[in-house]
């Protein structure tokens, strides 16, 4: 009787996983959205691998990767295929670090510091392809776009043309616009029918010259970097 009674139950369970094994695959299968619209969180940090970064950093503390911060970016994707689309994005950074001279202090002993601040917020286009027929689907894109910056350093200096080596108070900025590519790569996870999850890796490449308040010796200033992100994304 015992025997029975198991058996039933598990007979049971067995049905009810595989309807629901199945019940899941139809809707994914007749609910494969065109589009989405995306909003990813993440971190970014910059490469900082050019002259004008080791300019910048040149007898201080620190160095471009201490730059990483938090980024946030929203998306477009328009995928009429099976597998190919487009995926139309906005994206925006700010990262942060202090930084002081390495071999010189202030009168009083203290550090003599300054904060260095890049900004960065991009418009792209990248073709994607999603592997995979319905349920968790990977991802694959390239692109390019336009990146808008920013530089500043904004604290306490040394005038080495001073025989004195007087400290002073100066801000130093630099801005502008350039090109840039793109590569990435995801997951896409649907939750229901309307609602997804994705966790997705960009690298950038792209670049600048460094000038305005930075002398024209300073070079180049490299804004390539990658960023690790996960969001929502509405379907529809």
């Amino acid at each position: 009787m015992h025997r029975a009674i198991v058996r039933s139950a598990l007979l049971i369970v067995i049905a009810s996983v595989m309807l629901a094994t199945d019940a899941e695959a139809q809707w994914t299968r007749q609910y494969d959205p065109v589009g989405q619209v995306r909003f990813r969180f993440g971190i970014f940090e910059p490469a900082g691998e050019s002259s004008g970064w080791d300019r910048v950093f040149q007898g201080f503390t620190g160095r471009p990767g201490d730059l990483q911060d938090f980024s946030w970016g929203t998306d477009l994707l328009w995928r009429p295929g099976d597998f190919g689309g487009l995926l139309f994005g906005f994206g925006s950074y700010a990262g942060t670090t202090t930084t002081g001279y390495t071999d010189w202090v202030a009168d009083d002993g203290g550090e003599i510091r300054h904060r260095t601040r890049l900004e960065i917020a991009d418009l792209t286009v990248a073709w994607v392809y999603h592997f995979g027929h319905g349920g968790v689907r990977p991802y694959a894109g390239a692109g390019g776009g336009f990146v808008w910056w920013k530089l500043s350093e904004n604290g306490s200096f040394i005038d080495f043309d001073d025989p004195e080596l007087a400290v002073f108070q100066a801000r130093y900025l630099a801005d502008g616009t350039t090109f840039e590519a793109l590569a990435l790569v995801g997951v896409d996870i649907p939750l229901t029918p309307a609602w997804r999850f994705f966790a997705e890796g960009r690298y950038r490449w792209a670049d600048d010259d460094l000038a305005d308040d930075y002398p024209p010796d300073f070079g180049n200033l490299d804004l390539s970097g990658y960023e690790i992100s996960g969001g929502f994304a509405i379907a529809f």
